[in-house]
C-alpha cells in the first residue's frame, strides 16, 4: 500500500532548500556574532496572573518618527551644569553612529531625540556646528545595500558587507539597516515556513518576538498560527494575551483585535473570548462588539453545543444573529451549524429548511446526512428513504451512516420496491467496511428473492468476517436450494457439532416465493475501503474521520498505519508516531511501513537521536534505511552548525555523503565547516569547485574573503 516516498521530506523540501541557502549567507557574516531570546508562558488566555516572559531585541530608534525640518543645532542650548569652558566629552564613533546617519537622512526629529538622548547619557556633550556637513562625510554610502535590501537578496548583502570588510575592517553597516536587515530576514523566513507549514521551526525563529510589544502584528499572528498548529496552549495563551491586552496608545486598532480574536476562538472556550472582548470593548457595560466578533462567537457557541454532550444551550439571541446572517449571506457551514443545531434540540422540521437550503447551495455529505436525519425523525420514512436513494453519492463518503440508512429496507420486504442503485451502494459500503452484519442481511434478502447464487456468495463473505449460526444456516439453505448436496453434506459434517440445533430447522425450512426485488451482485473484490480512498486523494482529514467511525475495525494494525500516514500528511508528528509505533504490532508490509513511518515522525518533530534509536533497532529496507539515515545526518550537520561545533558538522556531514549525492547547499555547508575549522585551503577548493559548475556570487565572495583573512 505504501511507496518508499518520503511525504515529510517532500513537502518540506523546497522550503528547506531555501533555509538553507539563506544559512549560507548567515555563515558569511559568522564573525559579526549572534542575538538571542528567552521564551514564554502562560497559564491560560485570560489568567490575569500570568505573566509574559519573551525579551523583545531593544530598537531606540524607530524608523517612522520623521519630524518637521527645523534646524537641531541652532537650538541645543549648554546642557545644565555644563561651563562654557569646560571640556566636552569625546564620544566613541559607534556611540554616535545612529546620530551622524539621522543627520544625513535629514530626518531632523530623530535628530533631536538622539541629540536629548546622548545627553542624557553623557552630560556636558555636544553636536558639531557642522553636524550636517560631516554626517554627509562620514556616513558610508549604503545605496547598493537597500537595493539588495529591496529585492531580498540575502546573500548578496553578506557577500557585500564581507568585501567592504575586508577594505576596510573599521567599517560597518549603520545600526538602522543592520537591524533592518536582521527584521526582514525573520520576516522572510517565518513566510517561507508558514507556507511549507514547517510549525516547530517556526515556533523556534519566532521565540524572540515580544507580543506585547512586536510592532509588525503579522510576525506575532503566524506565531500564533504556529503554537495552534503545534498544540502549544499555555504559550499560545501568552501570544494573544501580548497582543490583546496592550494599553493606550499600544493598543491594537480594532481591525488588528478583531483578527487576533478570531485566531483566539480555534483553540479557546467561546465563553472566555466572549470574557475577553468584553474588556477590549467595554462601552455599554460591555453589550457592544464588533460585529465580526458578534458573528464568529455566535458560530464558535452554536458548534460548541452541537458538538458536546453537556453543552450549554444557546440563546435564542445568538441563534436570531447567525439566523439573519445565514439568510442573508447563504454560507453553506452557517446553514449547517443551524441545522445540526436544530437537529439537536429535538426540532427536526426546522432543521429540514436550514439543511433543504444549505443542499441547494452546498451539497455535500454532512447536509445530505443532516437532511436525512431530519426526514426521518419527522417519521417521514418515504420522503426519506427518497431523498437517500437520490443523494447516494454524497451519503457513500460516510458508508457506515450509509448501511444505516439503507439496511430497513433490506430486513423488510414489504417496506417497498428497493432501487437497484441502492443495492449496489449498499453492497459497496459493506465490502468498504468489512461489516459482517450488514453482509448477512443482503445474503438473506437475496436468499429470499430466490438470488441464490448472490446470496450463498455474501453468506460466505459474511460468515469468513465473523462466525455465527444464523450465517452458517443462510449458506447451508443455499446449497440446498442450488441443489449441491455434496457441499451440503460436507458442512454439516464440519459444523455439527459446533451449531447442532440449526440443522433441524434447515430440514424444515420451507423455500422462499418468488417475489419482485433488486437484483443482487455477488461481493465484489478489489474494492477499496473509503479512507483508503481518502488517503489516496490525500484527503488526510476525511481520511482520519473514516477510520474513526470504523471503531473497533479502525484499531487493526493494516487500518493504524493508513491513519499514521494521515496524521504525517497533517503534519501532527505525535499523534503520527504513536499511531505508527501502535502498528507496529503488525506483520509484514504493515509492520516495516509502520517502522518507516515511525522514522519520519520522529524527524519531523526533530527528534533525531530517537529517530537513530529505532533505525538501529528495527530492519527497514536498503533505501528507507539510507533515505532515514541521510536526513538524521542532515539534521545533525544543521544542528551542529547552528551551534559553531564545526567538527562534528564535517563528521556528519561525511557520514551522510556515503549514504547518497551531497547537494549544493550542504556542500556549501561543508565549505564554510573547513573555513571556520581552520582550513581555509580546503575551504576554498570546495568553493572553487562550487563556481566551476555555475557562477556562484557566494562562492567568489567566500574565496575573496578566506584570501583577504590570510593576506592574500
Amino acid at each position: 500500500m505504501m511507496t518508499s516516498e518520503n511525504p515529510f521530506t517532500k513537502a518540506q523540501g523546497p522550503a528547506r532548500r531555501r533555509a538553507q541557502s539563506l544559512a549560507m549567507g548567515v555563515a558569511l557574516a559568522l564573525c559579526a556574532g549572534a542575538a538571542n531570546s528567552g521564551a514564554a508562558s502562560a497559564q491560560s488566555l485570560t489568567d490575569d496572573g500570568s505573566r509574559l516572559l519573551i525579551a523583545n531585541a531593544a530598537q531606540p530608534y524607530p524608523a517612522d518618527a520623521v519630524g518637521p525640518a527645523r534646524s537641531a543645532i541652532a537650538r541645543q542650548d549648554p546642557a545644565p551644569g555644563v561651563n562654557a569652558g569646560q571640556t566636552l566629552p569625546k564620544l566613541d564613533p559607534v556611540q554616535t553612529a545612529a546620530l551622524y546617519y539621522y543627520a544625513k537622512e535629514r530626518q531632523i526629529d530623530r535628530v533631536e531625540a538622539e541629540i536629548a538622548r546622548l545627553q542624557a547619557l553623557h552630560p556636558g556633550f555636544m553636536p558639531p556646528q557642522d553636524l550636517y556637513v560631516t554626517a554627509d562625510n562620514i556616513v558610508p554610502d549604503e545605496t547598493s545595500l537597500w537595493a539588495m535590501f529591496t529585492a531580498d537578496d540575502f546573500t548578496g548583502i553578506d557577500a557585500e558587507i564581507i568585501r567592504r570588510r575586508a577594505a576596510d575592517p573599521s567599517w560597518a553597516p549603520t545600526a538602522d539597516f543592520q537591524s533592518k536587515l536582521a527584521r526582514k530576514k525573520q520576516r522572510v523566513r517565518m513566510k517561507e515556513l508558514t507556507e511549507a507549514e514547517d510549525w516547530f521551526g517556526l515556533i523556534d525563529l519566532s521565540a524572540n518576538i515580544d507580543p506585547a510589544s512586536e510592532s509588525d502584528v503579522d510576525l506575532v499572528w503566524m506565531s500564533i498560527d504556529a503554537l495552534s498548529a503545534a498544540g502549544d496552549r499555555t504559550a499560545l495563551a501568552a501570544a494573544l494575551r501580548g497582543l490583546l491586552m496592550r494599553q493606550g496608545e499600544a493598543r491594537l486598532p480594532d481591525e488588528h483585535l478583531v483578527v487576533t480574536l478570531q485566531k483566539a476562538l480555534r483553540d479557546f472556550p467561546a465563553s472566555e473570548i466572549e470574557r475577553l472582548a468584553a474588556t477590549l470593548w467595554p462601552q455599554a457595560g460591555g453589550a457592544y462588539l464588533p460585529a465580526a466578533v458578534r458573528l464568529d462567537l455566535a458560530r464558535k457557541q452554536i458548534a460548541e453545543f452541537n458538538a458536546e454532550k453537556e453543552a450549554r444551550p444557546v440563546t435564542s439571541e445568538t441563534l436570531r444573529l447567525l439566523a439573519t446572517e445565514a439568510r442573508t449571506s447563504r454560507k453553506p457551514e452557517d446553514l449547517s451549524l443551524l441545522g445540526w443545531h436544530e437537529l439537536k434540540a429535538k426540532r427536526p422540521k426546522s432543521a429540514a429548511e436550514w439543511f433543504d437550503i444549505a443542499m441547494q447551495v452546498a451539497p455535500d455529505p454532512e447536509n445530505a446526512k443532516g437532511m436525512y436525519l431530519s426526514l426521518a425523525r419527522q417519521d417521514l420514512d418515504k420522503e426519506a428513504y427518497a431523498f437517500a436513494v437520490k443523494h447516494l453519492p454524497d451519503l457513500s463518503d460516510d458508508p457506515v451512516f450509509l448501511m444505516n440508512v439503507l439496511s430497513p429496507r433490506f430486513g423488510k420486504p414489504g417496506a417497498g420496491q428497493i432501487n437497484e442503485a441502492a443495492v449496489l451502494a449498499y453492497s459497496t459500503a459493506i465490502m468498504e467496511t468489512s461489516a459482517a452484519d450488514h453482509a448477512e442481511i443482503l445474503g438473506w434478502y437475496a436468499y429470499n428473492s430466490r438470488q441464490f447464487d448472490a446470496a450463498e456468495a455474501w453468506f460466505r463473505q459474511s460468515y469468513g468476517w465473523e462466525a455465527s449460526a444464523d450465517r452458517l444456516k443462510g449458506l447451508a439453505l443455499t446449497f440446498l436450494r442450488r441443489d449441491k448436496k455434496r457441499d451440503y453434506a460436507t458442512l454439516k459434517r464440519d459444523f455439527a457439532q459446533i451449531y447442532p440445533d440449526i440443522w433441524p430447522e434447515i430440514h424444515s425450512a420451507p423455500a422462499p416465493s418468488a417475489r419482485s426485488a433488486a437484483s443482487v451482485k455477488a461481493p465484489a473484490r478489489g474494492v477499496k475501503a473509503s479512507y483508503v480512498k481518502h488517503f489516496n486523494a490525500k484527503n488526510h482529514a476525511a481520511c482520519l474521520r473514516e477510520i474513526d467511525r470504523l471503531g473497533a475495525a479502525g484499531r487493526k494494525p493494516s487500518v493504524v498505519v493508513i491513519r499514521g500516514w494521515c496524521e504525517l500528511g497533517l503534519k501532527r508528528f505525535g499523534d503520527a508516531r504513536l499511531s505508527f509505533e501502535a502498528a507496529m504490532a503488525g506483520k509484514g508490509k504493515v509492520r516495516a511501513d509502520a517502522v518507516y513511518g515511525a522514522g519520519l515522525s520522529l524527524l519531523g518533530a526533530r527528534l533525531t537521536d530517537e529517530a537513530e534509536a529505532l533505525v538501529t533497532a528495527w530492519p527497514l529496507s536498503a533505501a528507507r534505511d539510507r533515505e532515514l539515515k541521510a536526513e538524521i545526518y542532515y539534521q545533525r550537520a544543521r544542528s551542529a552548525f547552528d551551534h559553531q561545533q564545526f567538527d562534528r558538522v564535517l563528521r556528519a556531514l561525511d557520514a551522510r555523503a556515503q549514504l547518497i549525492a551531497e547537494p549544493r547547499d550542504l556542500t556549501q555547508m561543508r565549505a564554510w565547516a573547513y573555513y571556520h575549522s581552520g582550513q581555509p585551503e580546503r575551504a576554498k577548493a570546495v568553493f572553487r569547485q562550487l563556481n566551476m559548475v555555475i557562477r556562484d556570487t557566494g562562492a567568489i565572495a567566500a574565496m575573496g574573503l578566506i584570501d583577504s583573512r590570510e593576506g592574500r
